[in-house]
């Protein structure tokens, strides 16, 4: 019987995550994205489990008595020292995020992201009209889900655009900030080219 080690089990996790990021992508059938979204969000559960630190371990007394450590990791490379680790749960974000997109799908079949994308400029409207009202962020929260989602764009690709874009952005001149009105960078002045006029003799 093989032995895998947990580092080999990391590493096959790792790769299980990115092969399905990248199946998702090539998907244009929403069914078949759900399904591999499911796995994915299994694969990114284990993963996340073989990257978390133990929490206690468990020593083996010499007198044969098993006892906890919850801080001291002296002797933990040593096989009578059991790593303890803290089970993994599912935040009520992802559950409901994950609930969301069940009903969607059951209540607006297999469309693309255009749909919820211009609902969600008039959500934003209702919004800046109502700022007290958690309905209408919830409303812009479910919407941009479900855009990206029948997109099939991953929150990893997002993140790594908010990261390239942040960049960007920081370095574009903004002009002084006015309440309740759009954010727009000042655009570059590109410099017109001189016009040349023919030397006649």
């Amino acid at each position: 019987m093989t032995t895998i080690t947990r580092e080999q089990l990391h590493e096959r996790a790792r790769r299980k995550v990115k092969e399905l990021e990248f199946a998702i992508t090539q998907s244009a059938f929403t069914s078949i994205r759900d399904g591999l979204n499911e796995e994915l969000e299994l694969a990114r559960i284990a993963l996340a489990s073989l990257e978390e630190e133990p929490v206690a371990y468990i020593f083996k007394h010499p007198a044969g008595k098993l006892f906890w450590a919850l801080t001291d990791e002296s002797n933990k490379g040593q096989s009578d020292v059991i790593p303890v680790y803290a089970a993994p749960l599912a935040s009520e974000r992802e559950r409901i995020r994950h609930e969301h997109a069940e009903w969607s799908d059951a209540t607006f079949g297999d469309v693309g992201p255009i749909g919820p994308l211009k609902h969600l400029s008039k959500e934003a409207l209702e919004t800046a009209a109502e700022l007290g009202d958690l309905s209408e962020w919830a409303d812009m929260q479910f919407l941009l889900w479900d855009a990206q989602r029948r997109a099939g764009i991953t929150d990893e690709q997002i993140a790594l655009a908010m990261v390239e874009k942040l960049a960007v952005n920081k370095k574009r001149e903004w002009p002084e900030p006015k309440d309740g009105e759009p954010r727009l960078h000042i655009k570059e002045q590109s410099v017109p080219e001189k016009e040349t006029v023919p030397c006649t003799k």
